[in-house]
């Protein structure tokens, strides 16, 4: 009789195969996991390795590109500024004694130097920059966009028109007097307008050097005189034309012209002188001119 018991049949080839691959592990499985973990670990250290280095990287070209904006920006303003400020012109001019010097800027302005005078200038396409040592008339050409500015000794004139004089030698009080236009004069002190006065024609203004203390005294520093008679002394030709001048400036003409200083011994200020003088008369020809003339006796220092 057969036996039937199932645990004494031997096993087929196909149950020894599938009892071997039940703890089979499939090489791509494995080989799958152990690429992703190479993976991560190398992106991580990639990640510590590299990215300082990237963001410095790109740091560095951001850097570079905001540099250079910035320096075809600071490029452009410099060159825009110095196409603004292109000197147009300049000049230094001094005058010696019964010495006349008229100069021409190439804006048009006609600048005549006194005796004893000296003058520099800068022209640029928004200014007109000028100082002053002594005595000089300007006719100015008109341009809004460049203003016409004289820098003398603390005091600084503005032209708005065209026509006047500037005398301002040193230690001696500023003179303006206004031909015709206006101009704006103003006393200042460190770089503060301590005052300021508009001139018209006919206009002069004086300024009063016995004074304490300018800050607090700021309605005594111009003096003004608002019926000058503006013809009264002429000396830009080179002559001395004389027109009923107060005796005041027939001795400021005089001594303006030849770098002398005059007393005159009378009180009576009302005199008036009319007469010409060529520039090539002596001093000792024109003062004794003037005191036959008036009644008077110069005292020369």
């Amino acid at each position: 009789m057969l036996n039937h018991n199932n645990s004494s049949k031997p096993e087929s080839d196909f149950d020894q195969i599938l009892k071997v691959t039940e703890n089979y592990k499939y090489s791509f499985e494995a080989s799958n996991n152990e690429a992703w973990n190479k993976f991560s670990a190398a992106r991580a250290a990639e990640k510590k390795l590299q990215s300082p280095f990237t963001i410095y990287k790109n740091t560095s070209r951001l850097l570079r590109v905001a540099a250079a904006i910035a320096i075809l920006a600071i490029g452009s303003w410099a060159f825009w500024l110095t196409t603004l400020n292109k000197t147009l012109d300049a000049g230094k001019f001094a005058t010696n004694a019964e010495q006349i010097e008229q100069i021409t800027i190439k804006d048009g302005s006609v600048i005549t130097l006194n005796a004893n005078s000296s003058i520099e200038y800068i022209v640029t396409e928004n200014s007109r920059e000028i100082t002053l040592n002594g005595m000089a008339h300007f006719e100015i050409a008109k341009n809004p966009n460049a203003p016409f500015v004289v820098q003398s000794n603390n005091n600084k004139v503005t032209v708005i028109g065209t026509g006047f004089d500037v005398q301002s030698y040193a230690g001696q009080a500023l003179q303006v007097t206004v031909n015709h236009g206006k101009v704006k004069v103003e006393k200042l002190s460190n770089n503060t307008t301590l005052e300021s006065i508009i001139l018209t024609k006919g206009m002069r203004v004086r300024e009063n050097l016995n004074r304490n203390n300018l800050v607090n005294k700021h309605s005594n520093i111009f003096t003004l005189d608002s019926n000058v008679n503006v013809d009264a002394v002429k000396w830009e030709s080179g002559n001395l034309i004389f027109t009923n001048a107060p005796i005041t400036d027939v001795i400021n003409a005089i001594e303006t012209r030849y770098g002398k200083e005059i007393q005159v011994n009378s009180t009576n200020v009302d005199l008036q002188f009319t007469g010409t003088f060529k520039n090539s008369d002596a001093f000792n020809t024109v003062i004794k001119t003037v005191e036959i003339a008036l009644g008077l006796q110069f005292e020369v220092k």
